[in-house]
């Protein structure tokens, strides 16, 4: 059999291509060129020296590393399993599973399956990270098998992580046992450990963490730092702070030092239940043990100073933690920016603003909208206008929250002609507006009294394929039953209901209230009764309606009655109610009945008001 002689030149370029990527010399235009010069030639390639390239091509250009593929088929080099496995990482990483798929079929196809154990876990990862977790485990605990391509450790942990990343932990749990059951090679290790019972704790289930944690133990799985880590954040983030500092000092029994990210997580749970003297024990706990604070851990403390009024001391740790080589980030600036927005302390904004852009840190949206929100609080319009215009300079043009903060300020103050040139610029720009941006304008309209306007909105909202909520629709009959609109109200909820968006009590509480301010007390029969037969109760707010309208048309008894069955039905009125009753009586000239009702007021566990007190005084006297 004649062996190929490749020419020295081509063998020479080939060597070298090897050395230089072991060495990590070569780069991904530089790796195109080097492709092309070793298929230029007619003569077969080494395969060995293009795998090395199409591996430095998958890292930056996968979708390209595919492409290149059929220019190797072309020039007749035959791949190996090796550069099978590079064109399914390629397929998977720029988003194609389909030709993952078949590239994995084709390596099955070939016989190269028994061996391909990295290349299914890779198909697996890609798989999972698209919410596939089910058919992953279809392919790991069917196929893979069937082709005598026993899955590893790693393919069930790629498994577990889809599976809690789709909040189905349960199943991982499930998982979990049969794997120990069946008792073969592959066993649960730490990772398997350390991610089900994270996927555990993010959805509530802390018994079962607990006991997934005690397990592991049971069965001689030594936990890490990451287990530890993962379990001690679990509890805090639903403050169970008692076993958070038991697992802690298991930890220490362990000689297994916390690091920065499990004291981050316990200062943030406490606190996130006000805990500031705990908060001090464990900074001072983490100076002992030589862990320095890392900027998460100064966001938190931050935020919660912001969140309490206290700027002027995150300001003193923002400029510590300055000093001591922690760079800010947009997250440290937005913290500390939201803290004097919300002292409108706007000197301090500005000034924060200012030293962010000379540290070369660009405000993003988020950061813009925190200033335009402030302003417009106050109602500076050219202010945000200013800063609006501003964003633009800078080459960031406005997103949807951005465009909701100023529309919604123009609406609020009746700038209506304002607001619409906004929300068409918007659409103009590509932007699509939602449920809030559409609520923000049919409210301005509505105040202004443009019912012809709030219709067109409406429509245009229902053309975009944006449905209402429950909120959206009680706010508009709200505004039409305190206008006497009751009829456009009843149209309004029968639509609602048309389109399967369900009513609640308040629903069915402004509609009430609509029917007795016209005084169309049949009507309101009917919606009590059609209420409870759909399992709602009527609550103090319903009640209070009730008794309102009663007495405004009169009909003092009817209220008494309402009131008693208020009473029976275990819903405790508040003292608007009491004030309602207490004042149509005394109107009605039944004094000791008022009395009666006003003496009740303590055994309810309420404190009459000044307008109680007035009632009582003006009609007594």
């Amino acid at each position: 059999m004649s062996r190929r002689v490749v020419p020295v030149g081509r063998r020479i370029l080939e060597q070298n291509i090897k050395a230089r990527y072991h060495a990590r010399d070569i780069g991904t235009e530089d790796a195109l060129h080097l492709f092309d010069e070793l298929l230029q030639d007619a003569q077969p390639s080494s395969i060995h020296a293009i795998n090395c390239l199409l591996t430095i091509i998958r890292r930056d250009c996968p979708a390209l590393g595919v492409s290149l593929f059929n220019r190797i088929a072309r020039a007749k080099v035959a791949p190996d399993i090796i550069t099978y496995g590079i064109l399914v990482q390629c397929c998977c990483r720029a988003g194609r599973l389909d030709l993952g798929h078949a590239a994995m079929g084709h390596i099955i196809k070939l016989g190269f399956a028994a061996e391909s154990i990295v290349n299914f876990n890779h198909l697996l990862k890609a798989i999972c990270a698209e919410k596939k977790t089910s058919y992953a485990m279809d392919i790991v605990l069917r196929l893979m098998p069937e082709f005598n391509c026993i899955p590893n450790i790693f393919s069930y942990n790629i498994l577990f992580k889809g599976l809690c990343n789709e909040k189905r932990s349960q199943e991982a749990l499930e998982l979990i046992q049969i794997m120990v059951e069946d008792g073969g090679c592959c066993r649960p290790d730490v990772v398997t450990y350390n991610t089900v019972v994270d996927g555990l704790l993010k959805e509530g289930e802390v018994g079962k963490a607990y006991s997934l944690f005690s397990e592991m133990l049971h069965r001689g799985i030594s936990p890490n730092a990451v287990t530890y880590s993962s379990i001690i954040c679990g509890m805090c983030r639903l403050h169970l702070m008692d076993k958070a500092e038991e697992v802690l000092q298991q930890m220490f029994d362990r000689e297994i030092l916390p690091d920065v990210a499990t004291y981050t997580s316990l200062i943030h749970g406490y606190y996130s239940l006000g805990q500031c003297e705990e908060v001090d024990r464990i900074f001072k706990e983490m100076s002992r043990n030589g862990v320095q604070p890392d900027i998460v851990t100064y966001n938190i403390q931050m935020d919660y100073l912001c969140k309490n009024g206290r700027c002027a001391e995150a300001r003193k740790i923002f400029d510590s933690m300055v000093s001591l080589g922690q760079k800010p980030t947009v997250t440290t600036y937005s913290i500390l920016l939201h803290g004097y927005a919300m002292e409108r302390s706007f000197h301090d904004m500005n000034c924060l603003i200012d030293l962010m852009v000379g540290n070369g840190i660009a405000p993003n949206h988020f950061i813009y909208n925190i200033l335009i929100s402030a302003y417009a609080k106050e109602e500076m319009v050219g202010e945000v206008m200013h800063i609006f215009t501003k964003m633009r300079q800078q080459g960031l043009n406005p997103d949807v929250a951005n465009y909701e903060a100023v529309i919604n300020l123009l609406s609020s103050i009746g700038r209506m002609d304002d607001a619409m040139s906004q929300y068409n610029q918007m659409i103009t720009e590509g932007l699509l507006p939602g449920i809030i941006l559409f609520s923000q304008l049919i409210s301005g309209f509505r105040t202004c009294g443009k019912w012809e306007k709030v219709h067109e909105l409406f429509s245009e909202m229902l053309d975009r394929g944006i449905y209402p909520n429950t909120v959206f629709f009680n706010t508009i009959m709200d505004h039409l039953c305190k206008n006497g609109r009751v009829m456009e109200a009843q149209d309004l909820f029968d639509l609602m209901v048309h389109m399967g968006v369900k009513p609640d009590v308040c629903t069915y509480s402004t509609l009430i209230g609509g029917y007795l301010f016209v005084g169309q007390m049949d009507e309101v029969s009917k919606l009590l009764d059609n209420m409870v037969s759909i399992g709602l109760k009527p609550n103090v707010i319903t009640y209070t309606i009730l008794i309102d309208g009663y007495c405004k048309n009169g009909r003092i008894d009817d209220a008494l009655v309402v009131f008693r069955e208020m009473l029976a039905g275990k819903v405790k009125p508040c003292i608007i109610t009491f004030n309602i009753m207490i004042g149509a009586l005394l109107k009605g000239g039944r004094k000791e009945e008022a009395k009666d009702l006003f003496d009740g007021i303590w055994a309810k566990g309420l404190v009459p008001t000044v307008v109680t007190y007035s009632l009582m005084i003006q009609k007594l006297i």
